[in-house]
């Protein structure tokens, strides 16, 4: 889960509170927030301490301090109620002009703010976590916070060429071109895979100065400082709901600094030729209802409607009574995009009423549990490996593009795995497919080790069908590496397992890029003629990619 870092004297500031160690450990856990550690570190030559929360994926409005005082004050029933977020008109005005690699994009203006080390911390630390969560490490979402007295309105945004126009990156003291910074620039070479094609997105001023490159870098120009004073804000991006629901949740944050939030309207042109308008932030609440007897049928309690409505304005959000339908209509604030449907008011009613006040029941019904079936059988062949000498290994079934197929030698396009739709980090986003990546992972992990090294691993993957669903495989795997690693030797181990589980198969040569050519067979069980497993010794390729030095053979099959 992301991680949020947060000098305690800030939060005590926003909260209006002194909070104890002993209070943030106690609290902050039953408000869904974990608190990983409470330690000092030096700020601006000063020592502070800092509280590091983990926050849970779905809930990115805590990834900023502003947003875990605004949800504490209504925790602990300092300020309850849904907040309300003024936006004043202005008369900035933006031009959208056929932006086709990230057309939506919404823009807003916060004024008046008095920008010291503490806010300048939190809002870069803010917009980073808000690329890798609803931006998807900005393959989905960007975000620019600019210097508003820096530039003269009005704004466009729009596609350049590659040489068209230059200007100097965030970071470097020199101007250069989009494709120059795609080529040289860390930034431009980290996420140049997320433009395509030979026109260039920018946002520009009414004089040609360039405030941004979405979704790659910020100008120089509109740098942020403790001087900055008024910002203008941008978020561009793939997805319309994502880019809304970003800036709602920057804009809340930087209001509950001071902040005075000014309207900004967007001129988008259409394939007519012709202007529509539109009118940034929209910060209109969402309505929902929820269900009395429901709250108390999933909950096990036996609330009334002012309960029920008393906890949803702990939990920062109103709610009104209709007597007729039993029900509860919701009004919830528009920094809140984790709320869809009305299991997650229940779970905001449980959260506010207190975990701590459920009592346990017993059931009314006793049964007797066993073991399952496949799990016997797994027990059973973790004794195997182990008997013969292997360490087993349990890795995080989460991994990234990177070690599960390109490290292997393997293409593989997008819709051939499953991708996690708001990852907490960009190398834990693809549920993985198979498990020998992961184990050469922990070779490499470990090869300051004494070889010869042999773990394995039985565990979960999920692949998907032809058609587009997916499914659990159980399956075992594992590896060997010392200076003469061979073929022969993953053999013996492998077949070795095979009878000791009273498979019938048959071995037959197989080619894998990971493996070596000629080197690798597949196992085909004769029950039904289908290929269930293979093993080999590993490319050399794959071993240089996992910076190895010594060969490795491996094996991996699934267990039904």
């Amino acid at each position: 889960m992301p991680t949020v870092k947060v000098v305690k004297r800030d939060l005590e500031k926003l909260v209006n509170i002194s909070l104890s160690d002993r209070t943030v450990e106690e609290k902050f856990p039953m408000m869904g927030v974990e608190v990983e550690g409470i330690f000092e570190e030096v700020k601006d030559g000063r020592r502070e301490k800092v509280i590091q929360f983990s926050v849970n994926p779905n809930r990115p409005d805590y990834l900023s301090v502003e947003g875990l005082a605004r949800g504490f004050r209504g925790f602990i029933g300092i300020e309850v109620g849904m907040p309300r977020y003024q936006v004043y008109p202005s008369d900035v005005e933006v031009f959208v002009e056929g932006v086709s690699s990230r057309p939506y994009c919404a823009f807003a203006i916060v004024k008046n703010l008095n920008i010291d080390s503490y806010l300048l911390e939190s809002l870069i630390d803010l917009q980073e976590k808000l690329h890798w969560t609803i931006g998807r490490d900005r393959k989905k979402v960007a975000i620019g916070i600019h210097d508003l007295d820096k530039v003269s309105p009005p704004f466009y945004y729009k596609e350049v060429s590659g040489d068209e126009v230059k200007f100097e990156p965030l970071g470097w003291d020199r101007e250069m071109t989009p494709r120059e910074i795609l080529e040289k620039h860390e930034k431009g070479i980290k996420y140049r895979h997320l433009i395509s094609g030979d026109r260039y997105p920018l946002i520009v001023d009414r004089d040609g100065n360039v405030l941004s490159m979405p979704p790659i870098i910020n100008g120089n120009l509109t740098k942020v400082t403790t001087e900055t004073r008024n910002l203008l804000i941008d978020v561009t991006g793939t997805e319309i709901h994502s880019v809304e629901s970003t800036l709602n949740i920057i804009l809340c944050a930087l209001a509950d600094r001071g902040g005075n939030i000014h309207s900004v309207k967007l001129n988008i042109k259409g394939e007519d030729g012709k202007y529509h308008s539109k009118v940034y932030p929209d910060l209109t609440p969402q309505t929902y209802e929820v269900s009395v007897d429901l709250v108390n049928k999933r909950l096990g309690l036996n609330l009334n409607p002012g309960e029920i409505i008393n906890a949803l304005r702990k939990g920062r959000m109103e709610g009104e009574y209709n007597y007729e339908r039993n029900s509860i209509a919701v009004q919830v604030p528009p920094y809140r995009v984790d709320i869809l449907q009305e299991v997650d008011l229940i779970e905001e009613v449980a959260i506010n009423y207190g975990y701590d006040r459920f009592t346990g029941t017993l059931p009314e019904v006793l049964t007797v549990g066993e073991k399952h079936p496949l799990e016997k059988k797994l027990e059973y062949i973790r004794s195997i490996m182990i008997g013969h000498g292997f360490y087993e290994v349990v890795n995080l079934t989460l991994s990234n593009e990177e070690v599960l197929f390109k490290r292997m030698n393997i293409e593989v396009g997008e819709r051939d795995y499953v991708e996690v739709l708001k990852p907490a980090s960009i190398e834990h986003r693809v549920v993985r497919t198979w498990i020998l990546p992961l184990l050469l992972e922990t070779l490499y992990i470990n090869k300051i080790n004494e070889l010869p090294q042999r773990i394995f691993e039985v565990g979960d993957v999920v692949v998907v069908d032809g058609e587009g669903s997916c499914r659990n495989i159980t399956k075992l795997a594992f590896v060997i590496t010392h200076p003469s690693a061979n073929f022969n030797e993953v053999k013996s181990y492998g077949e070795s397992v095979l009878r000791e589980l009273n498979i019938e198969y048959k071995l037959e040569n197989y080619n894998h890029p990971s493996f070596i050519p000629g080197r690798c067979a597949k196992i085909v069980d004769l029950r039904d003629n289908r290929v269930i497993g293979y093993f080999g010794e590993i490319h050399p390729q794959v071993i240089l990619n996992f910076q190895l030095e010594y060969p490795v053979v491996g094996f991996e099959m699934e267990v039904r």
